[in-house]
């Protein structure tokens, strides 16, 4: 997925063999790979929105469709320009998934992080995994204030199971890996999941799900509403929990 030549050649630092590319050895090697994520909390700042993208669209097959897009008109154009197909030239050559990125303003200013998922169910560390591209883009980013949420992913989907699938999932992940999957059929349950902080208290109702108690100093998991639609998204990087909804 997220291969070591191609943050090598992102970020500039070719000379550079310690800490360059993406992993530290514990990440992906180069194949085929179903799903991938960056989850971040960003400044109102399109270079560094493109920068993060920049990275997402290094590793996304030729053979993708057009990127779902849920943001408002200017960053739509910034995140379109950034994903744009003549930037793709360093993923690998085939795929048939698809590319979804969401971008939501937070109700309060926090201090910007960034998250990264994949195959391997589990949430990076970014002290043992990131490389120093990431880790250059992960100081510029805690450097100032979030006002936005964005999340890129790219999944690959299997045609029968995308034509007759029915219903959502809720998918818990800590630095882990996934400890959950359930199905949300509208009955009420509370769990409670570990991160690297403590305690996250997740609240699943009809509605959809939310975080009702959260271990971080800023809360912000616990301020984003109620995730209900497949593709919904609650991230919380200094506990490095995610709750995602997907199609059953």
């Amino acid at each position: 997925m997220i291969s070591r030549r191609s943050f090598l050649k992102l970020s500039g630092l070719a000379a550079v063999a310690t800490g360059a590319g993406f992993g530290t050895g514990s990440i992906l090697a180069d194949g085929e790979s179903r799903r991938f994520a960056m989850h971040a909390f960003v400044p109102d700042d399109d270079r560094l929105v493109r920068d993060m993208l920049h990275m997402f669209a290094a590793e996304l097959p030729s053979g993708y469709g057009m990127p779902v897009i849920d943001a408002d008109t200017h960053w739509s154009g910034v995140i379109r320009s950034a994903l744009r197909r003549n930037t793709l030239s360093m993923g690998s050559d085939h795929g048939s998934g698809q590319v979804r990125v969401r971008m939501q303003p937070l109700g309060d200013p926090i201090r910007g992080d960034i998250l990264l998922t994949d195959d391997r169910k589990r949430i990076y560390d970014p002290k043992g995994d990131f490389t120093t591209a990431l880790q250059t883009l992960r100081s510029s980013l805690k450097a100032g204030e979030a006002r936005y949420m964005i999340s890129a992913e790219y999944m690959e989907t299997a045609m029968l199971s995308s034509l007759f699938s029915s219903g959502s999932v809720l998918v818990v992940e800590n630095d882990r890996g996934i400890i959950d999957r359930i199905t949300l059929s509208g009955r009420n349950r509370r769990l409670d999941v570990t991160g690297a902080q403590g305690r996250t208290g997740v609240t699943i109702t009809d509605a959809g799900v939310h975080v009702h108690e959260a271990s971080c100093r800023h809360g912000l998991c616990r301020n984003a509403g109620v995730a209900s639609r497949p593709g919904d998204v609650i991230a919380c990087a200094p506990n490095r929990v995610l709750l995602r909804i997907e199609r059953a």
